[in-house]
């Protein structure tokens, strides 16, 4: 397969930092990874990863090739402290193309991956995003909330007053700027997010529910409050996007 010379030069430069797409879990790569990643991940043996294990999988299920014993990983979690940072991309800085994995999705949302990209920007180096998958980006465009005008809030608050407390901050804001507000929450409390969010937002605001996207398990609908309250979803475990608009 022939690829655009813009896209051959990023392979064939030195100094790099490449932020690659990762399977968010159907088992079929080909429909969600572009086969010309593959030959940029080929050409690294130096990885900032979350997770060393789910990173070999996700290399290996897209085609890598190299033995894992010649690759050098550097772990980026909640607990990497910033000093470590600037280590990451050492040999970047010397001329060397270094890979930026997420655990799913794409990286540097809702991962800590971006202190890596804004230290690399910070040292002049060249940060090339490769074509994948975003979750969040799948929920919204088939919400058929408004895709021109939208704010990604994360994580909700753990703790239930706040966390009641933010809905109806959002809900607030999507009425009054007629914003789509996205969100998301740890897959295993996800019930009880939706229970909050059905108890404390009004009967006609629009939720939609998009879980397992990609997966022969995707499940996206759109529904008013009212009408969910009528059956909510068992949606623990699993990997869902939320979406509010009025």
């Amino acid at each position: 397969m022939n690829y655009p010379d813009s896209y051959k030069n990023n392979i064939s430069k030195a100094g790099k930092l490449f932020l690659i797409p990762v399977s968010l879990g159907s088992g079929n790569i080909d429909k969600e990874i572009p086969a010309g990643n593959l030959q940029v991940i080929n050409q690294l043996d130096e990885f900032i990863v979350e997770n060393t294990r789910t990173a070999r999988r996700s290399l290996r299920a897209m085609g890598y090739t190299k033995d894992f014993d010649s690759v050098q990983f550097h772990i980026l979690d909640k607990h990497t402290p910033p000093i470590d940072i600037p280590g990451f991309l050492k040999n970047a800085a010397d001329g060397k193309k270094i890979g930026l994995l997420s655990e799913a999705g794409s990286p540097c949302i809702a991962d800590p991956g971006q202190q890596v990209v804004k230290y690399a920007h910070s040292k002049d180096l060249t940060v090339v995003p490769l074509v994948g998958p975003s979750s969040i980006l799948l929920a919204l465009i088939a919400s058929g909330f408004n895709g021109q005008n939208f704010i990604f809030h994360g994580y909700l608050p753990i703790d239930k007053k706040q966390r009641i407390r933010k809905i109806k901050e959002i809900e607030q804001d999507a009425i009054k700027y007629d914003r789509t507000q996205i969100f998301m929450e740890t897959p295993y409390r996800n019930n009880a997010l939706l229970d909050d969010l059905t108890k404390n937002s009004g009967l006609s605001t629009l939720l939609c529910i998009a879980s397992d996207l990609t997966t022969e398990q995707e499940f996206i609908k759109t529904l008013s409050i009212e009408e969910w309250k009528k059956k909510l979803p068992n949606l623990n475990k699993r990997p869902t996007i939320f979406l509010i608009y009025k």
